[in-house]
């Protein structure tokens, strides 16, 4: 009888964590993306009064929707994970979707620079013409 509860004890596969050592560099990762999202908001809201000449509390409550808009979406981005797609998939997924859409970015920015011809700059700190 001790022989056949060992032998049940034994089959079952035993399950080994890896979280525990991933952990710091998800925090790291985590870290430096958030300290980059509040810079660039930071320097959005800043461009939207000065170019856009947006008054300032607009501008911080459009800043406010979009941050709060890419939280939320994470959310849903797990739950679709978890639910839905698995981890693996999900993640390449947006691997993909990622790099594509920098490659259209990088082909519609090098048509537009292409398509607009050089302009004079009066009054800025560096010109062509002032050598």
């Amino acid at each position: 009888m001790e022989t056949e509860q060992r032998v049940l004890e034994d089959d079952e596969p035993q399950i080994n964590y890896w979280g525990v050592k991933a952990m710091p560099f998800i925090i790291g990762n985590e870290t430096f993306e958030k300290l980059g999202a509040i810079g660039t908001i930071s320097n959005l809201l800043v461009y939207l009064t000065t170019v856009f000449n947006m008054k300032s509390i607009t501008a911080t409550t459009l800043l406010n929707i979009f941050n709060g808009t890419t939280n939320f979406s994470t959310l849903i981005g797990a739950f679709l994970c978890d639910t839905y797609f698995g981890r693996y998939k999900t993640l390449g997924f947006a691997s993909i979707a990622s790099f594509l859409d920098s490659i259209r970015r990088i082909v519609d920015q090098k048509k537009e620079v292409a398509a607009s011809p050089p302009r004079r700059c009066n009054g800025c700190f560096y010109s062509p013409d002032s050598r």
